[in-house]
């Protein structure tokens, strides 16, 4: 009978063990289901925060692109106007030129004009 009480004795010590480990998995297991939920919601965050990032990237590649189109237009336009400008001020000059040439022959005319009044002033 001793030997069976000592037998009950250890089966019950084995138990206490057994039931301590069991404690200590089922612990472990509520951690690792804890820390499994925190890396789900941080996941989940995460991929939100892509989305968003996705959209503004999206948002601001579509104003860079309206920008680059609306910086082309108005590089091609100041190209027109220094087209123009250029034309003009060679328009400008041959004007210049032909002013300088018409004062001249007015300033000869004039001269002529002057010498034969003043020979006509003479008779």
């Amino acid at each position: 009978m001793e030997k069976f009480k000592e037998k009950l004795a250890t089966l019950r010590s084995e138990a206490d063990e057994a039931n301590a480990h069991a404690d200590e998995l089922e612990a472990q297991v509520k951690q690792l289901e804890s820390e499994h939920t925190a890396k789900d919601h941080e996941l989940l965050s995460l991929q939100i925060r892509v989305k968003n990032l996705e959209e503004s990237l999206e948002k601001t590649e579509a104003k860079l692109t309206d920008m680059s189109s609306k910086f082309n237009e108005a590089d091609l336009k100041a190209e027109d106007a220094e087209r123009k400008v250029t034309s003009l001020e060679n328009e400008l000059g041959e004007k210049e030129q032909l002013h300088e040439e018409l004062e001249e022959k007015y300033k000869t005319a004039k001269a002529e004009l002057d010498e034969l009044a003043r020979q006509f002033d003479e008779l």
